[in-house]
């Protein structure tokens, strides 16, 4: 039984360490960009709520991701599992909750391995009663799996050892690969606009729009060399897509239209390229074609992302 409950608890803590480095190198949820500044609330989804929540704060996503992680390295311990096994139940209750309330795929998962947790946690429920009830609770309930003195000489020192390994590698693993989580430095374009047109109208393949019909866009901030980007028509369809910079030269790459229950992974259904030149404070001129569409910073439309932070009590500007 103790044999079942270390592979268990390695089980939980291998499943749990990828959810906790990626809110802790902000990847899962990523950060508030000026992308999402043309999206508008009736046309998230539950899921795309949750995400853009989580995302307008970064502290918020890290100390959720520290959470699972204190729970992976106490878990990896034996005379500490108990403890990260209750951390690991509590944790991820409340993020089956969130992913039954938010409709976030990943439902049974997550209320697997909050089961996990309460499970692991059995051989030390009476002390957590003990505990409620203000009373001693006596040492921990940590059983070996074997009493062979190689295998104990072994396990004394190799267990924590792979532990540190599991931990530090995995870290370094996932902070390498995401660039540990840096948001990249913004374009100087980066910013949300709204735009005119002027000259002759260039149709935008992939949809039946043309550059006469773009109203507002935005331009993200995030991102090394690859930022997101969102247009706004005149008739209220959204399409959202990414782009690069080359000195003065902007490639974007956009999505289909956004319609209906679409997936997260979408291909590409069209490109344009603009060449830019700053005209003013917070005004662009780009041009593709014949066509020039000349780009105003629109405050209101960035207003979430400009609000800042305030210690002072104030008027409550619950907009």
């Amino acid at each position: 039984m103790w044999a079942l409950h270390w592979l268990l608890r390695l089980a939980l803590a291998i499943a749990l360490l990828p959810y906790a480095w990626t809110k802790v190198f902000h990847t899962q949820m990523g950060y508030a960009d000026y992308a999402d500044a043309l999206v508008q609330y009736g046309e998230m989804s539950p899921m795309g709520l949750l995400w853009r929540f989580m995302a307008f704060s970064p502290t918020v996503q890290a100390l959720a991701g520290a959470a699972e992680l204190i729970a992976v390295v106490l878990l990896l311990f034996r005379r500490t599992a108990w403890l990260g096994a209750l951390i690991a139940a509590m944790d991820m209750s409340i993020v089956f909750l969130l992913n039954l309330t938010f409709d976030v795929p990943v439902k049974q998962l997550s209320g697997a391995m909050a089961l996990a947790g309460l499970v692991l946690l059995i051989p030390n429920v009476p002390r957590v009663v003990r505990f409620v009830l203000g009373r001693a609770m006596g040492p921990a309930v940590s059983g070996v799996i074997s009493h062979n003195r190689i295998f104990a000489g072994i396990t004394r020192w190799a267990s924590p050892i792979l532990a540190v390994i599991i931990i530090v590698g995995s870290g370094c693993a996932v902070g390498i690969g995401l660039n540990w989580g840096r948001p990249g430095d913004p374009a100087e374009i980066s910013g949300v606009y709204a735009a005119e047109t002027a000259g002759q109208a260039s149709a935008i393949k992939g949809t039946d729009h043309t550059t006469d019909d773009i109203t507002q866009i935005a331009f993200g901030q995030i991102g090394e060399d690859t930022k997101r980007m969102s247009i706004r028509y005149d008739d209220g369809d959204y399409q959202d897509g990414t782009y690069t910079v080359d000195k003065n030269r902007i490639a974007v790459k956009l999505f289909p239209i956004r319609k209906g229950a679409q997936g997260l992974m979408r291909d590409y259904s069209g490109s344009l390229e603009f060449t830019a030149d700053k005209i003013g404070e917070g005004q662009f001129s780009l041009r593709t074609g014949d066509t020039e569409l000349t780009l105003s910073s629109d405050a209101e439309r960035r207003f979430l992302f400009d609000r800042g932070f305030r210690w002072g009590p104030e008027t409550p500007i619950n907009r």
